[in-house]
C-alpha cells in the first residue's frame, strides 16, 4: 500500500454520493480519502455499492458488498474512524479480533488495520477529524479524547443499543439529502454526529471486547503465510512447506486458517494469489494472461482457468477485456 498524503477535504456544505462496484478493488478505492486493499474470497460474481456523506468535519459512509472480504484499510490521517459492522451470516474480524453482532470498531486514522469480512454484510463508517472531535467531547463532557480510545478498539454494546446508534446514523444519512445545506443545517448534522459517537465512547454499558489469544495467535500464523505468498509469487508454496516453515502440524495449520478465514491453507493461499492475478489483468496489462499467471505460480492454465472463474465469475479473458 502506498503511504498516506492526504487528508480530509474540507467541505463547507455537505456532499453526498453513491458508487457501485462489480470489482472487490474497484469498491476499495470507491471510499474516498482512504487507502484500502481488497482481496475476494468467497466465490462468485462481486457487487459492492458506497453510499457517502462528506461534512466539514466527518465522512459517514454505508459500505455494502456481497462477498467475504479480507480488507487492508486506513483512514485519512488524524482522523479516528468508528465501524459499525452488520454481517448476516459468518465470521467477521478486525485484526484477529473476532466480532459479536454488537461490536463496533474504533481506529486511529493514518494507521494500517485489517478487516475480515462476512459475505453480505453492511458497515456503517464515521470518520472524525480528531482535533475536532477531541475539543467536542472536552467542551460538552470535559471528557480527554485519548484516554477514551484507550480502552479499546472494540467495543460491545449493549442489547439494542448498535441498532439505536445505526437508525441515528441512517437518519442523519436521509436528513443531509434532503436539507438546504445552509451552515446552521450543517452545524446541527455535524453536532448530532459528533454527540453519537461521544454516546458510544461513554456509555456504562458499553464494554471493551474480550481478546482471545489463541485465535490471535492463529491470526498472526495466517499473516506470516500472507507475507510468505505475496514475497515468493513464483513458488506457492504446499502445506508441507508451511507446516516445516513455521514448526506447525497439518491439523495445527487447518485450525488456524479455519479459525481466522474460514477457510483451508490451500484455499485460502490460492485466492490471494488469483486476486492478484486479477489486480494485473484489470491494470491493461500488455502482458499475456499466461505469463500472469505464470508468474503467480499457476502452471497448469486450464485449472487456472476454472478456479478463476469459480472464485470471480468470470473468465481471465473477460475480466481483460473489461
Amino acid at each position: 500500500m502506498s503511504a498516506l498524503t492526504t487528508s480530509h477535504p474540507a467541505f463547507a456544505r455537505p456532499l453526498r454520493r453513491e458508487i457501485r462496484a462489480r470489482d472487490a478493488d474497484e469498491h476499495a478505492r470507491n471510499l474516498s480519502q482512504w487507502d484500502q486493499r481488497y482481496d475476494q474470497l468467497s466465490a462468485g460474481s462481486f457487487s459492492g455499492e458506497v453510499t457517502e456523506l462528506w461534512l466539514p468535519k466527518t465522512q459517514v459512509f454505508v459500505e455494502r458488498a456481497n462477498q467475504q472480504l479480507r480488507q487492508t484499510c486506513a483512514a485519512w490521517p488524524n482522523s479516528v474512524w468508528f465501524g459499525i459492522p452488520d454481517m448476516a451470516d459468518g465470521l467477521m474480524a478486525m485484526g484477529g479480533k473476532q466480532l459479536s453482532s454488537r461490536a463496533v470498531c474504533i481506529r486511529d486514522g493514518g494507521a494500517e488495520f485489517d478487516l475480515l469480512t462476512a459475505p453480505d454484510f453492511d458497515l456503517f463508517g464515521v470518520v472524525v477529524d480528531r482535533e475536532s472531535f477531541a475539543l467536542h467531547l472536552d467542551a460538552t463532557r470535559h471528557l480527554d479524547l485519548d484516554r477514551l480510545l484507550q480502552q479499546g478498539d472494540v467495543r460491545d454494546l449493549a442489547p439494542g443499543r448498535k441498532e439505536h446508534l445505526c437508525r441515528k446514523l441512517a437518519n442523519i444519512l436521509a436528513d443531509a439529502n434532503s436539507s438546504e445545506a445552509d451552515s446552521a443545517a450543517v452545524d446541527d448534522l455535524q453536532g448530532r454526529i459528533f454527540e453519537a459517537l461521544a454516546g458510544v465512547l461513554t456509555s456504562q454499558d458499553s464494554q471493551p471486547a474480550s481478546l482471545n489469544r489463541t485465535r490471535l495467535q492463529h491470526q498472526q500464523v495466517v499473516d506470516k503465510v500472507r507475507r510468505r505468498v505475496l514475497e515468493q509469487p513464483d513458488a506457492p508454496p504446499s502445506v508441507a512447506e508451511l507446516c516445516e516453515q513455521f514448526h506447525i502440524s497439518r491439523r495445527a495449520l487447518q485450525n488456524c486458517f479455519e479459525d481466522a478465514t474460514g477457510l483451508a491453507p490451500l484455499a485460502y493461499v490460492r485466492s490471494l494469489r488469483l486476486n492478484e492475478v486479477r489486480r494485473q489483468l484489470r491494470a491493461n496489462t500488455a502482458r499475456p494472461i499466461s505469463c500472469i499467471a505464470y508468474d503467480w505460480g499457476f502452471s497448469h492454465l486450464s485449472q487456472f482457468a476454472q478456479d478463476y472463474r469459480r472464485l470471480f465469475g468470470e473468465l481471465p479473458s473477460e475480466t481483460l477485456r473489461s
